[in-house]
């Protein structure tokens, strides 16, 4: 009878623990497949949390939403900052335009742009100041191939 506990607690303490370690391997930008870098852990299939102190996300819009929002989101984080720089990087032959924050030691970017007729904000969060393409480096020379 012991043994049968020890089994059964073993088998629901598997099944519960195998759900949460159920990893996402590779991220999905417009149908472009992205391997998640070694080390790095995926929140869903369009956002990466804290690779090497660097995180992405995008959130696809309407052509009508993605203006609405983009303009509302830097509105937001521009009031509080005035280290505001337009931006133009370029991913899966689209280009994206946009703007740089300087926040602390922290740079954070808001881009907007059409990849695959799909529109969508890029909002990016990394310690490194991305001034041209030799900047990109890990995860972001996956997701863009051209700065400037």
């Amino acid at each position: 009878m012991k043994s049968i506990f020890t089994i059964a607690l073993l088998m629901v303490t598997i099944n519960f623990y195998g759900q949460d370690t159920k990893r996402i391997s590779f991220l999905d930008l417009v149908g472009n497949h992205i391997q998640v870098p070694r080390g790095c852990q995926a929140q869903s299939e369009y956002e990466l949390l804290a690779c090497n102190g660097t995180s992405i996300k995008w959130s696809y819009y309407s052509d009508d939403m993605l203006s609405a929002v983009f303009d509302a989101t830097i509105d937001a984080f521009g009031a509080d900052n005035s280290s505001k720089t337009e931006v133009v990087f370029t991913s899966f032959g689209s280009k994206l335009t946009g703007y740089k924050f300087k926040s602390g030691t922290t740079f954070q970017y808001f881009l907007k742009g059409t990849i695959k007729d799909q529109p969508l904000m890029i909002n990016l969060g990394t310690p490194m100041d991305i001034s041209n393409s030799e900047n990109l480096d890990g995860v972001l020379k996956l997701v863009f191939e051209k700065v400037g």
